[in-house]
């Protein structure tokens, strides 16, 4: 099972982390941001202070708490190990 293991760079708009397979990789957050405009909060990640509070969840998951709202409830945003790995680009191997 893929997972995230550690946080290596957050910088705007992208964040770098290690995977549990020794690949570093880099996953563009605003193409997301940009087609999830559905999700109330979303737009929030553009904001410095709460891009930089992202996390890593028991699953291997980037995820940012309470960010998206649904029916008054706030849910956690995350994106998942498998899509960071196959969809970001690698750093190292």
């Amino acid at each position: 099972m893929i997972k995230v293991t550690k946080i290596v760079e957050i910088a705007p708009y992208y964040i770098i982390c290690d995977m549990n397979n020794g690949v570093k990789k880099r996953i563009e957050i605003l193409p997301l941001i940009e087609k999830q405009k559905k999700f109330e909060g979303i737009e929030l990640l553009k904001e410095k202070e709460i891009f930089e509070s992202a996390g890593i969840g028991i699953m291997g998951e980037i995820f940012w708490k309470d960010l998206i709202k649904i029916k008054n409830e706030r849910w956690n945003y995350d994106i998942s190990p498998e899509f960071i790995f196959y969809n970001g680009s690698t750093i190292s191997e």
